[in-house]
């Protein structure tokens, strides 16, 4: 879509008004669609929000963004999971706040549109600090590296980091 412009608003917790208020916000005209939004689900309930401006979806009330939350201390592991159930997320569909204390917070669109295909498989990996920035690029950069929309990372202020990404990539 031409002239498009990245906007961010804070939506205020306690949980789990921040992500449930970040999500109506998603839902009303004009909509954010695929790769057009990303999120920051903090432990205290807020959100923060990166969109584009005007989504491409506008008054179309499909797919429909949702959130969800997956408890410690297998967070990543029980998101992972969700993300490839049918109908399954694809590239640009998912938004990952892996937090500190093993959980995971999770906006996404539904229904994804992998559906029931297995083309593509979402993983997630954990790269240590203090190098664990430059190791994860290190490892979307390799060969087939992921494409757009197919990551959602989160750099840790330890130097640690983790990533949710589609396999194969498609770069």
């Amino acid at each position: 879509m031409a002239n498009q412009t990245w906007e961010f608003r804070e939506f205020p917790g306690p949980k789990p008004n921040g992500e449930n208020n970040a999500v109506v916000f998603l839902n009303e005209p004009a909509r954010q669609g695929r790769g057009e939004a990303t999120a920051t689900l903090r432990n205290d309930g807020s959100a923060g929000l990166f969109y584009l401006v005007p989504g491409d979806l506008g008054t179309s009330t499909t797919p429909t963004w949702e959130s969800r939350e997956f408890p410690s201390p297998d967070g990543e592991k029980n998101a992972v999971i969700f993300l490839n159930e049918p109908a399954r997320q694809g590239a640009g569909q998912v938004s990952v706040t892996p937090r500190n204390n093993g959980s995971v917070g999770l906006l996404y669109l539904v229904p994804g549109s992998l559906g029931e295909s297995t083309a593509q498989t979402w993983y997630f990996k954990e790269f240590p600090a203090p190098d664990g920035v430059t190791s994860a690029l290190a490892f979307l950069n390799a060969s087939p590296a992921q494409g757009a929309g197919e990551v959602s990372g989160f750099a840790r202020n330890d130097g640690s980091a983790v990533i949710f990404y589609l396999e194969p990539g498609s770069g």
